[in-house]
């Protein structure tokens, strides 16, 4: 192809030395050896290589028949079409005796798959500048940094030549000529090669940085955002040609594979992330299950791009780009109402994304017209205020988060006390009715004995008076046997209330009489039981339900109340996530309170140990005391309490109450 493309141009360059100037000529872009021309488009003519020879292409350029409106002569072409462009140039230095001057043909055109550059001189001489094409393997020396550049273009003092440079475009259709002094080259190639040594080791560090960071905050979300951050990082490093000049130099066959390949890897990342967090920050199930969809989509593009031929994949990949980078802006509003808490700082993040999708957007419309800043670096710049953004948003927001965090724990703390304090009054106050109610038996056992060994002195004494006053008046007889009668009924009296009863076999032991309260709703405990600990629980993240109920009871409401609210609390303590629900069944027999929850559960072996005062789990800060005192307290009330558990699971506790302490009526 080169051969061929070489003889046209020989031919072209005979009839370019013998044509007379024609009037309607293109006028001359003059060029000084002081100065360089950063921009050579405007003096450029343009024409579609549709396979005409080219000494056509150089007499219409020679006859002003040739374009000067790029847009124009691009819109019709068909894909990886070649475009010709034109120019004359003249050296204006003054004639000195010097050698010739040279200068630098650059392209920062971004997404060129061929680049060729011809200089043609009077009398036929032709030279070729630069032969580059993506789809040969890796030239070192046509690139200066990342751009393209040509070998020096010399021309003496007063001479003319004519440029041509054909151009075979892919991703993008913009011209970006510039005609450099090799000074001004040079300093150019040494600014952009370390301006971009400094982009990469800058974001790298970044990412690196954020990555450790969220590693130690241990949010996966953050560890996400990081890894799909480096996988754009190596994509822009696709884009700056490193990928091709390091990795694969030989294999050109491989650049549109790769490129497409780590678009849709790209694409599948985001979605897959922005699922993440979802889960993480929403409950959107739905939305998750379709954010999951199109990353499973995105991966079969992989497969696809060895398939498919480019012009079907690569437009497929830009709207899966923005589907992807759209996701993430819907999962920001979403994170913004977790757990009903306004986040502003995550609202970050989602600005941040609509900034670069705007950009991205005005980008591609710049095509429309003069655009200074080359697209490669055009993209950088969109890629690091969306990295920063999302980098420092996400980094607010997880400190939030954890402080948050923090302080829910420290409400958790302050609860803790709060029980243990309640428990240890409470252990103090049982222990100090064991102790009066074991003086109690002391004292009545000490009564009984003494009205017992009391009787006997009493009734010889009392024989004893009655001889001494038989010559006594009968008054006096009288008075004396009515008091010995007393003494003896007070003893005999003593005795009789120090008795203990007889109890059946198996029995309870004996308890006080109780008052029978008036009936009351048993939504009453519960509703009281829920707004006890519903901040604790939403503090932890938790949903505490409470199913209403109309029936009612008779059973003791203190005691109601302790067994309830030692239940619900230890539910609450002890689960991370999901839901405490409490709320009454109605049985033949009775009502069944039960209170339910999603935590860790319990063996069979550590329900059987809690149900023992003083033991507790090894992860338990408690005192081992509530569910012995529930059980004790349900046992002397004549309560049932069971206990069904699954590691990992959950609990389930069921309080049964017997039939003849519920009120009739619809639970």
């Amino acid at each position: 192809m080169q051969a061929i493309l070489s003889f046209l141009l020989v031919c072209a360059t005979l009839l370019f030395a013998s044509l007379p100037a024609a009037s309607q000529s293109p006028p001359v872009m003059e060029v000084d050896p002081a100065y360089s021309s950063p921009d050579i488009a405007p003096a450029m003519r343009f024409a579609r290589d549709v396979g005409q020879p080219i000494a056509d292409i150089v007499t219409a350029y020679m006859d002003g028949a040739l374009s000067g409106d790029f847009d124009a002569v691009i819109a019709p072409a068909t894909p990886y079409q070649p475009i010709w462009a034109l120019t004359e140039l003249l050296n204006v230095a003054p004639d000195e005796g010097r050698p010739p001057d040279a200068w630098i043909l650059a392209s920062d055109t971004h997404g060129l798959v061929a680049l060729d550059v011809f200089l043609v001189r009077d009398g036929g001489l032709t030279e070729q500048l630069l032969a580059h094409d993506i789809r040969e393997p890796f030239d070192p020396a046509d690139f200066s940094a990342t751009r393209l550049s040509s070998a020096p273009v010399e021309l003496t003092a007063g001479e003319r030549a004519l440029l041509m440079v054909r151009m075979t475009y892919g991703a993008t259709d913009l011209v970006d000529l510039s005609l450099e002094t090799p000074a001004d080259h040079q300093a150019r190639t040494f600014t952009d090669g370390l301006t971009l040594a400094g982009f990469y080791a800058f974001l790298g560090s970044c990412i690196l940085f954020f990555a450790v960071f969220s590693a130690t905050m241990r949010s996966d979300v953050g560890g996400a955002y990081a890894g799909l951050l480096a996988l754009g990082l190596l994509f822009i490093a696709y884009i700056d040609i490193l990928l091709f000049r390091f990795l694969y130099p030989a294999h050109p066959t491989w650049h549109l594979p790769v490129g497409l390949s780590l678009l849709y890897a790209l694409c599948a990342a985001g979605f897959a992330t922005a699922a993440l967090s979802l889960t993480r920050f929403a409950r959107k199930p739905k939305l998750k299950q379709a954010m999951r969809g199109l990353a499973v989509v995105s991966i079969i593009g992989i497969a696809l791009v060895f398939v498919l031929p480019p012009e079907i994949m690569a437009p497929a990949s830009y709207i899966l780009l923005v589907l992807m980078l759209g996701s993430h802006l819907l999962a920001g509003f979403q994170w913004d109402m977790v757990s009903g808490a306004r986040r502003p700082v995550f609202r970050i993040v989602v600005l941040v994304a609509f900034v670069g999708l705007g950009l991205l957007i005005l980008l591609a419309l710049a095509r429309l017209g003069s655009v200074e800043i080359p697209m490669n670096w055009a993209i950088k710049a969109i890629y690091a205020i969306i990295a920063f953004g999302t980098m420092s948003g996400l980094s607010v927001g997880l400190i939030d988060m954890r402080r948050e965090h923090a302080a829910a724990l420290e409400r958790e703390m302050v609860a803790l006390q709060k029980e243990a304090e309640t428990t240890r009054e409470l252990l103090e106050a049982e222990r100090n009715y064991t102790r009066a109610r074991d003086l109690a038996d002391r004292r009545r056992q000490q009564l009984a004995t003494m009205s017992h060994d009391i009787r006997q002195p009493l009734a010889s004494l009392r024989m004893t008076m009655e001889t001494m006053t038989r010559d006594q008046s009968p008054e006096i007889r009288e008075r004396l046997s009515e008091a010995f009668d007393y003494m003896q009924d007070l003893a005999l009296g003593h005795l009789e209330d120090t008795r203990p009863e007889e109890d059946l076999p198996g029995d309870p032991a004996p308890s006080e009489p109780e008052d029978t309260p008036e009936p009351y709703a048993l939504s009453l405990i519960l509703n009281t039981v829920a707004q006890m600990f519903r901040e604790e629980a939403v503090s932890k993240g938790l949903r505490l339900r409470i199913v209403p109920s109309s029936l009612t009871t008779t059973v003791p409401p203190l005691i109601l109340m302790r067994i309830v609210s030692n239940l619900v609390s230890n539910a609450v303590k002890y689960t991370t996530e999901g839901t405490v629900l409490a709320g009454v069944r109605r049985r033949p027999n009775g009502a069944i309170i039960e209170i339910l929850d999603t935590g860790v559960g319990m063996t069979a072996e550590e329900l059987e140990s809690f149900q023992q005062a003083w033991s507790s789990g090894k992860d338990s800060s408690g005192h081992g005391l509530g569910l012995s005192i529930c059980h004790e307290l349900a046992a002397q009330h004549g309560l049932t309490l069971a206990v069904t558990s699954t590691p990992g699971r959950g609990t389930v506790f069921s309080l049964r109450i017997p039939a003849d302490r519920v009120v009739k009526g619809a639970s």
